[in-house]
């Protein structure tokens, strides 16, 4: 008992609404990233701001976290200390 006409077409009515499109490197030739103008050459980003992905600095979507600043002091130490280990 209790089935109504109006619950089907509001099922339907949801299907149609699509959440909104991500960035792609596939559309636009070349990184994610804000601003980057690079070639992609992992998962979307170029080499630079992959590492800055990995490292959380940016989204998946290219832009930047709320607290970038923090983290990219963190972030420049970290590469201080590879570069240090590279040439010993």
């Amino acid at each position: 008992m209790g089935k109504t006409g109006a619950a089907p077409t509001e099922h339907k009515e949801q299907k149609d609404i699509q959440a909104p499109k991500k960035a792609t490197a596939s559309a636009t030739g070349g990184c994610i990233a804000k601003g980057c103008r690079h070639h992609e050459d992992r998962f979307g980003f170029c080499t630079e701001h992959y590492d800055q992905f990995k490292f959380g600095l940016i989204k998946r979507t290219g832009e930047e976290v709320p607290d970038y600043e923090k983290k990219f002091e963190h972030y420049q130490a970290f590469r201080a200390r590879q570069r240090a280990h590279q040439v010993a």
